[in-house]
């Protein structure tokens, strides 16, 4: 990573990789972050990762401790709530427009190619890719209505649950049911069913919210107000 950057393009490389770290749970929620430890681990200096560090306080991804270090942000109950609502507000909204502007059969072949990408990465054990397989298809049914500019919304609600999900597919072995449902999205769809893909879509999302539960039910001490033994990585 080093050798191929300058300072500038190295600390941005070194913040895209710690926070897809913390995205997909390598680095899991409440530990202690060491610079020194981080930038062996990343083999650069410990500037670039000071740099991304202090960037991911800004962003939320990270605090700082006081006499303590930097630690990972814990889960928060509400903001996941919070998240999955606004999600649900807005995908099944976008169900109905899908099916109101009469989209054609390519419409559904992509969501299906997006389904089989994700197939495919379960059965690889590919977390990162089963992650980007499953945003593809929520940003495609966006898209395909027109609403693409809406996504950076959805994506940021995702990113608050995405965690968890990241931590239940290998534990819980959740990745299934997800596919399981956005098949049953798609079926709706391709009967022209808006009330049946909305109710589709909700109960894909409420399987989000159970996930968090089980979860916190596992890991506690992944989440905000549980006790917590520092762990430094």
């Amino acid at each position: 990573m080093a050798a191929a950057a300058s300072d500038g393009s190295l600390a941005e490389q070194v913040h895209v990789r710690l926070r897809s770290d913390i995205v997909h749970a390598r680095l899991r929620p409440g530990v202690l972050l060491s610079e020194n430890q981080q930038a062996l681990r990343l083999g650069v200096s410990r500037t670039p990762v000071r740099e991304s560090i202090q960037r991911l306080v800004r962003e939320g991804w990270v605090h700082v401790l006081p006499q303590r270090g930097t630690r990972v942000s814990l889960l928060s109950m509400d903001r996941i709530r919070e998240a999955l609502f606004v999600r649900e507000a807005v995908e099944t909204h976008v169900i109905r427009r899908l099916l109101s502007d009469a989209p054609d059969e390519a419409a559904w072949l992509r969501l299906e190619r997006c389904i089989e990408v994700q197939q495919k990465a379960l059965e690889q054990g590919d977390l990162e890719a089963v992650m980007q397989a499953d945003a593809a298809f929520h940003c495609s049914m966006l898209e395909l209505c027109g609403m693409g500019a809406v996504w950076p919304i959805v994506s940021q609600a995702r990113d608050m649950h995405q965690r968890v999900r990241a931590i239940a597919v290998p534990e819980l072995q959740s990745g299934e049911q997800a596919l399981a449902d956005h098949r049953a999205i798609v079926a709706c769809l391709r009967r022209h069913d808006a009330d049946a893909a909305v109710l589709s879509m909700a109960h894909h999302l409420n399987n989000n919210a159970l996930l968090v539960q089980k979860i916190a039910d596992l890991h506690p001490e992944y989440f905000e107000g549980q006790a917590h033994v520092d762990r430094i990585i």
